[in-house]
C-alpha cells in the first residue's frame, strides 16, 4: 500500500479533552522551567559574586606586576587567581618568567607544561618536561607527564623505550617504584599484557612492603578476565599493606564482590590476613557465589 493512501488514525478523545491535556503539559512544562529557574538561580549569582571577588582580589596584584613590584609569593597568588577564573594564557604568561626565576622547583614548569598541552602547544610543552628531566632524569611525575604526551603524539615506541631505559637506571632508588609502575601502565595501554604482568611480579618481588604492584597487577588480572588470580593477587596486596591501605583494598575487594578478604582480616589489620591458599576445585565448574561481581573491567 502507498505511503500516500494512509490516513492517520482519528483520536478518539473530544477535541476539549485533548485541548485540555495539551494545556496541562503546558503548565507543567513551565512550572518545571520555573522550578529549574529558581534552582539556577541562587547557584548563578553565588558565581557571579565568586567571580568578581576574584577579579577584585587580581586587580590590585595585576597592577604591582605591571609595574614591576610584584614579589615572588604575589605573584604565585596572582597565578592561583588566573586559574580560579580559567585565564589559562595568563596563567601561562605567568609561569614562564616565574619557573625561570625557580629552577629548584620543577613543579612549576611542569604545570607550565601542561598549559600549554590543554592549549594545543604540544611542542612547549615537550621543551618544558625535558628542560626539568635535563636536570632530574628520574623525577617521576616529569616522566608521567613526558609518557602521557608521547602517547597523546601517536610516539608509543618511543616513550616505552625510555621508560625502559629509566626503570633500569632507577633500580636501587626511591623512584624505581613508581617509575617501574609507569613502565607496566604504559605497557598494558599498548597491549603487551606479558610484559606488564612480568613487570609487575618484578615490582613485588624487588618491593615486598609495598602492595601497590600486587594491586596493579591484580587489577591487570582482574580486567583479562583471570577472576581467581585477581583475588589472590589482591590478598598479597593485602597482606603487605598498612590498616589504612587496607581499607582502601577492602573497597576494591567490596567492588569485586570479594567478600573472602574481609572474612578473613574483620579487623581491616594485614596482620590478621592469612595467606591465600588456592581453593579447592569446584566440582559444578561454576564460580563461587558472587563471582559475577568480577565481571566489570577495571579502571587501571
Amino acid at each position: 500500500m502507498p505511503l500516500g493512501s494512509l490516513n492517520p488514525t482519528p483520536d478518539p478523545r473530544p477535541k476539549r479533552l485533548r485541548q485540555l491535556g495539551l494545556f496541562g503539559l503546558a503548565i507543567a512544562a513551565a512550572l518545571g522551567a520555573g522550578w529549574w529557574w529558581g534552582q539556577r538561580q541562587p547557584s548563578t549569582a553565588a558565581a557571579n559574586a565568586q567571580q568578581k571577588t576574584l577579579e577584585r582580589s587580581s586587580e590590585k596584584l595585576e597592577t604591582k606586576l605591571a609595574a614591576g613590584t610584584a614579589s615572588d609569593e604575589e605573584q604565585r597568588q596572582l597565578l592561583r587567581l588566573r586559574l580560579a577564573m580559567g585565564d589559562q594564557p595568563g596563567a601561562i604568561k605567568l609561569l614562564e618568567p616565574l619557573s625561570d626565576q625557580n629552577p629548584d622547583q620543577p613543579s612549576l614548569r611542569l604545570l607550565l607544561a601542561d598549559l600549554k598541552s590543554q592549549n594545543d602547544d604540544d611542542a612547549g610543552a615537550e621543551r618544558d618536561i625535558r628542560q626539568v628531566l635535563n636536570v632530574q632524569p628520574l623525577h617521576p611525575q616529569a616522566l608521567q607527564d613526558y609518557a602521557r604526551l608521547q602517547i597523546k603524539l601517536g610516539r608509543q615506541q618511543e616513550v616505552m623505550q625510555q621508560l625502559q631505559a629509566s626503570a633500569e637506571a632507577a633500580k636501587g632508588t626511591p623512584e624505581a617504584l613508581p617509575i617501574g609502575l609507569l613502565l607496566g601502565d604504559v605497557q598494558q595501554s599498548n597491549g603487551l599484557s606479558a610484559e606488564a604482568i612480568a613487570t609487575y611480579k618484578g615490582l613485588a618481588a624487588s618491593h615486598p612492603t609495598d602492595p601497590r604492584p600486587l594491586l596493579a597487577l591484580a587489577l591487570l588480572q582482574h580486567s583479562q578476565g583471570q577472576l581467581e588470580a585477581a583475588r589472590v593477587s589482591l590478598q598479597q596486596a593485602k597482606l603487605n599493606s598498612t590498616p589504612v591501605a587496607s581499607g582502601v583494598l577492602d573497597q576494591v575487594a567490596a567492588g569485586w564482590a570479594v567478600g573472602r578478604i574481609r572474612q578473613q582480616a574483620p579487623s581491616a589489620n594485614a596482620a590478621d590476613l592469612k595467606a591465600p591458599v588456592a581453593p579447592a576445585p569446584d566440582p559444578s565448574g561454576e564460580l563461587e557465589a558472587g563471582g559475577d561481581g568480577l565481571a566489570g573491567g577495571s579502571g587501571a
